[in-house]
């Protein structure tokens, strides 16, 4: 009778950490593809934000910003060049 109750006993331990890991396997795996979802969207927001700079810094808009407050396109003998010591 006490072997019996050990055997079962052996079993039932064996099943539950078995349901446990399974059940945590399952878990992370929904963890991970949430994770991977939001990286994706983290990555799609990232690219926005790069065309948004790269429109921020063109020539054509910072030329057009450039005249909108008077700005004028020096003439050559303006230009004075600087030497490197």
């Amino acid at each position: 009778m006490i072997k019996y109750l050990q055997i079962l006993l052996a079993v039932t331990l064996v099943l539950s950490f078995y349901l446990w890991q399974q059940t945590e396997a399952i878990r992370l795996g929904y963890k991970v593809d949430n994770l991977s979802k939001e990286c994706e969207k983290w990555e799609q927001q990232n690219d926005v934000l790069k065309l948004k700079i790269n429109e921020y810094l063109s020539m054509e808009r910072l030329d057009q910003i450039a005249k909108q407050k008077g700005l004028i396109h020096p003439q050559d003998k303006d230009i004075i060049y600087l030497e490197n010591d």
